[in-house]
């Protein structure tokens, strides 16, 4: 009998022991109340995420922002754009937007939706051969107010509009900076340098090509501080037939081939052809050109290819040198 009075007195003293415990978990001290842990992992899961800024990430400035057109897409009827320079690539958003660049207009864009009302919007951006960035913010409308852009003669809107809202000036208006996988060219350094080819004496002779008694011969060869080639030649017309310039190309080639066999080639970008105004030889007349071009050698077996062509005209020059004539580059 004693020993069950004592097994019930020290059940009690734990049981008061417990009860004091829970008193204790739930006590204020200090004026905050201290919570079970079993509380805390179940509240855990409804208090709101909270996460602190990043010390290093950096803001966008609103002069770093480039501007978008607002441009309407109908299924049935096409948009035409125009820029002021040869179209380099495009991308779209959405495959609802579909796009095209003409054989023979380089610089046009032709584009239609290719769903008829998609909802909400979409985008496109366009990068154009002189450095050119053009973003459009798209929407669906089967019948647009608007079907024919030319970029080039919203310049002065551009402008006003930029300054308004703070942003970054508009590709147009702005210095272009070409952005290429090779690098990135500031115009006025590419104008500044093929300036300063043509005051350079010529050095390299009788290399280059003739038809219809149009001479264009390679004349120097310059390397710049940037890693950029400049290729001075010198251009004749003997004839009494104008000649004007639609674009100048330059590749990369195997040098021997059949010609049943597909070529590897390589397309070398233009950075500039300068002077870039003046794409016009009337008859009996000269003209020099720099042709700027990122910094390359070439692999045994390859030659470099300069192509010519006319606009609206069948008399395309084109010659090609190999390693022995780039190895004989000048320092600007």
């Amino acid at each position: 009998m004693k020993r069950h009075r004592g097994m019930i007195r020290t059940l009690n003293i734990f049981w008061i022991i417990y009860m004091f415990s829970q008193m204790v978990v739930a006590q204020t001290v200090e004026n905050d109340t201290i919570i079970p842990n079993s509380a805390i992992r179940s509240a855990t899961y409804l208090r709101p995420i909270e996460i602190e800024p990043h010390p290093f990430i950096l803001p966008i400035a609103k002069t770093s922002v480039r501007g978008s057109y607002p441009v309407e897409l109908s299924y049935s009827k096409t948009t035409h754009i125009i820029f002021p320079s040869k179209i380099q690539d495009f991308d779209a958003g959405s495959n609802v937007v579909i796009a095209t660049v003409p054989e023979k207009l380089l610089n046009v864009l032709r584009v239609k939706s290719d769903a008829k009302g998609f909802p909400g919007e979409t985008n496109m951006t366009v990068f154009t051969e002189d450095g050119g960035l053009f973003s459009f913010l798209i929407r669906y409308n089967d019948n647009p107010e608007v079907f024919n852009i030319n970029i080039s003669n919203n310049i002065a809107a551009d402008d006003f509009a930029t300054q308004s809202l703070g942003i970054g000036q508009s590709s147009n208006s702005s210095p272009n900076t070409y952005l290429m996988e090779e690098g990135s060219y500031l115009e006025e350094s590419l104008k500044a340098s093929s300036l300063e080819v043509l005051l350079r004496k010529d050095f390299i002779r009788q290399l280059g090509a003739r038809k219809s008694d149009l001479n264009v011969l390679l004349r120097g060869v310059f390397l710049d501080g940037n890693n950029v080639l400049y290729l001075k030649l010198d251009m004749k017309n003997k004839s009494l037939m104008p000649y004007q310039i639609d674009f100048i190309k330059v590749f990369i080639r195997d040098k021997n081939h059949i010609r049943r066999m597909a070529a590897q080639e390589n397309e070398i970008s233009v950075l500039m052809d300068y002077p870039m105004s003046v794409t016009h030889l009337n008859g009996l007349q000269s003209l020099e050109k720099v042709i700027a071009i990122p910094y390359c050698t070439l692999a045994d077996g390859k030659t470099m290819e300069i192509e010519i062509y006319e606009k609206a005209g069948g008399r395309h020059l084109k010659f090609q040198f190999g390693n022995d004539t780039l190895l004989k580059v000048k320092r600007l």
